[in-house]
């Protein structure tokens, strides 16, 4: 394996005046790590007697908030059964992939997600979910203009600001023309003093959380052909976050 990464190494150090490097199936870039293990997250959901989904609910939200993000992200992209292809970045234990897939159906489901364990679960769970090579960073097997939906939720507000920005550009890229894009994130609009006083009492709970230029984002967005058609806060612990739905024109 030593071997492997000083040759991966040597590689990267010719291609990388060209932009481009060798990576490993599934990122172990610090800066995007899993966040919650598998294994621990499903036994914990089955000593509550709950599904992974609610459980996580239960853990870092409120009851019912995937389903209510889901309905509002599809409600807000006006997005029904005539999606053929969706691409989700951080699909993480497939709570928001399940409920997409069963309301709207798509012909394909693709998924960027960085941690193995969880890649074993969602292809245990919807055998015809397609798991694409995942940097950490890009959406590298897509093809551009491709999909009628592409989102992450629960993604953008534990990474740093600049992994999330280049996950934008992509998800730029890959959209196709009236296809929308969607995420949610901290944005400005998440902050009030309540939650700013939750963060300084709880530093531990607050540093593990990042904030997205709202006004920058959509107008960054609005430039690359993409119209902001609403937004929906949904619960975060210890705050909330903003579920942004964009039409690509």
């Amino acid at each position: 394996m030593a071997l492997l990464a000083t040759a991966r190494s040597g590689v990267n150090q010719v291609l990388r005046p060209a932009g481009l490097q060798v990576v490993r199936g599934y990122s172990t870039d610090p800066g995007i790590g899993t966040f919650l293990p598998a294994r621990r997250t499903i036994s914990a959901a089955k000593k509550a007697n709950l599904s992974v989904g609610d459980y996580l609910d239960n853990f870092s939200a409120e009851p019912g908030a995937t389903a209510e993000t889901v309905a509002a992200m599809l409600r807000l992209g006006e997005l029904h059964d005539d999606v053929e292809r969706v691409c989700e970045i951080g699909a993480g234990s497939g709570r928001y992939m399940t409920k997409v897939m069963d309301a709207i159906h798509p012909k394909v489901y693709e998924v960027y997600e960085t941690a193995p364990d969880w890649v074993r679960y969602l292809r245990r769970i919807r055998p015809d979910v397609i798991a694409q090579p995942t940097d950490g960073h890009t959406l590298g097997s897509t093809r551009s203009a491709s999909v009628d939906l592409v989102h992450a939720n629960k993604v953008f507000c534990y990474l740093p600001f600049v992994v999330s920005f280049g996950y934008l550009t992509e998800m730029v890229r890959v959209v196709r023309p009236g296809g929308v894009v969607a995420f949610d994130a901290i944005t400005d609009d998440c902050l009030d003093d309540l939650v700013t006083k939750t963060w300084l009492d709880e530093p531990s709970r607050a540093t593990i959380y990042s904030l997205t230029p709202r006004d920058w984002v959509v107008e960054f967005l609005a430039r690359r052909g993409l119209k902001l058609t609403g937004s929906h806060f949904v619960p975060l612990s210890g705050g909330r976050t903003e579920l942004l739905v964009f039409r690509s024109q």
